[in-house]
């Protein structure tokens, strides 16, 4: 690229990253790593900007004659609380709220001018149609304090285009297969965290992320075949980064080289050779107090309402304690295989035990969910407690006895990868991605991978750990394996994010 890389790695480069699945209403997998890859760049020294396709438009005559600094604000707020939500905020109408009638006939009007931007949709953002959100002048601003949003601090600002991203969806389904194009000559590089059909113009590096096949290779999936295969085939041009070294098999065997003659007849899109296969870095975030002290990790006992035992044990269980249950941490769809994740719970005799499977994935309405629904009402050890925020989640690892991961295929495997970090007992499908993890440094002495398809062989090795607990019922002991996880887990996490800084490099220059 036209910029040296300094001593500082990254120092003076521009770079926009896209925050797709950070507008997403669950911060799962991509959003963590879309996170990650922003404190990466950051701490390298790069001015890191995010790309979101929320709007802040100031529709009323009346505001737009607010001075300039006053909208910037309202502006800015408006950005914010969309990335809080995930929803894109709507005007408030002072007589809408006060009047069914005018309320009725404002909603008809927003449906009605959200279908004519949807047929408007821009096949081309120009410069003038990006907004730009610096986030250095915010002073004592609320949104720097909202957990969801810690990735602000990050960040220099926020560029908006608005509806980028569904128009690059809808270009995906025409046609033409024309990629929404952007003008992006004020940045140095482009880093999607998931594949776009997007072709910027007028900067030096292009770089997509690729995470997986799984919408082409798992008909359960719910994203549309035909959208998600363009999205990967605007990845040729670019430069690519894989998450596994099984995703990147996958492309190279289906992608690549079934679009290799299409390209040749076509004399378009040139295939980019430039890639890399990187490590996620691990998710789990701890307070700064606990690791002031590097010769003397604190602990972090549980504060989490979920970890707190009812003096009565109901027949549903809302709560557990420390180190008395097992951890199911993903969404729940069919790909996550909760289904015979239950059927070996119940199987199993962790519950005679006293060892409650506690599920942080939110049941859906449909009958995937309805199956598993089925078998919870019969089974009073197993915990549902639905999407659960990053405290939560915290916790949950720092005192799970293990974790489950049965799915049954995979990108790459965030829950696995944290938990072998922490080092505490994990038993996962025997996807490629969950084997690619066990084979990193000493992850193979805490991670087994088994087959799925017998639920019974999975109650067996939730058999074996069931005596663990016995052991961490002193207070003592709990306390000295916390600090354990959490010192092990910043040795990794290092780790993993200089690999990380060490491959971006590799890719951008």
């Amino acid at each position: 690229m036209s910029k040296a890389l300094p001593e500082n790695r990254f120092n003076g480069l521009r770079v926009l990253v896209t925050g797709y699945d950070l507008e997403q209403g669950e911060h799962r997998g991509i959003a963590v790593y879309t996170k990650a890859l922003i404190r990466c760049l950051h701490e390298a020294g790069a001015e890191v900007w995010l790309l979101t396709e929320f709007s802040a438009t100031l529709a009323s005559r009346g505001m737009r004659r607010l001075p300039r600094s006053t909208r910037s604000m309202i502006q800015n707020a408006r950005i914010l609380e969309a990335l809080a939500t995930g929803q894109q905020v709507k005007d408030r109408n002072f007589l809408a709220e006060r009047f069914g009638l005018i309320r009725t006939i404002l909603k008809w009007n927003h449906r009605l001018h959200l279908l004519i931007e949807f047929i408007q949709l821009p096949k081309h953002y120009k410069r003038k149609d990006l907004h730009h959100f610096p986030l250095l002048g915010l002073i004592d601003n609320p949104y720097k304090r909202i957990e969801r949003l810690s990735y602000l601090q990050h960040l220099e600002g926020i560029i908006s285009a608005p509806g980028v991203f569904l128009a690059s969806q809808t270009a995906a389904l025409l046609k033409q297969d024309k990629p929404v194009q952007i003008d992006l000559q004020d940045f140095d590089l482009l880093l999607t965290s998931c594949p776009l059909n997007i072709l910027p113009h007028h900067l030096p590096v292009f770089v997509q992320t690729v995470h997986d096949l799984i919408p082409l290779e798992y008909v359960s999936h719910n994203e549309n075949s035909l959208m998600f295969s363009r999205r990967l085939q605007a990845c040729l041009p670019a430069r690519r980064l894989f998450v596994s070294n099984s995703t990147a098999s996958k492309f190279h065997h289906h992608i690549r080289s079934l679009t290799k003659e299409e390209q040749c007849k076509s004399g378009s899109r040139p295939i980019a050779e430039q890639e890399q296969v990187i490590v996620q870095p691990p998710s789990l975030n701890f307070p700064d107090w606990i690791l002031a002290d590097p010769h003397r990790i604190g602990d972090h006992e549980p504060t989490s309402y979920l970890l707190r035992p009812s003096p009565k044990r109901k027949k549903r269980p809302r709560s557990t304690g420390p180190f008395q249950y097992v951890l199911f941490n993903s969404s729940v769809e069919a790909r996550k295989n909760l289904l015979l994740l239950a059927q070996a719970y119940a199987q199993s005799n962790l519950s005679s035990h006293g060892i409650i499977l506690c599920v942080t994935g939110k049941l859906k309405v449909d009958e995937y969910s309805n199956s598993i629904q089925a078998i919870v009402s019969h089974e009073p050890g197993i915990m549902l407690t639905g999407y659960v925020d990053e405290s939560t989640k915290l916790d949950l690892y720092l005192n799970s006895l293990a974790l489950l991961s049965p799915s049954l295929v995979e990108g790459f495997g965030i829950p696995v990868l944290d938990a072998a970090c922490l080092g505490m007992p994990s038993i996962a499908s025997d996807c490629d991605s969950h084997n690619e993890i066990r084979s990193m440094h000493d992850f193979d002495q805490h991670v087994l991978t088994i087959s799925t398809l017998q639920s019974s062989d999975w109650a067996e090795a939730m058999n074996a750990i069931a005596g663990l607990g016995e052991a961490f019922k002193d207070p003592k002991l709990a306390t000295k394996e916390r600090r354990r996880r959490i010192s092990r887990y910043q040795h990794y996490k290092s780790i993993f994010y200089k690999d990380l800084t060490d491959k971006l490099e590799a890719v951008f220059n």
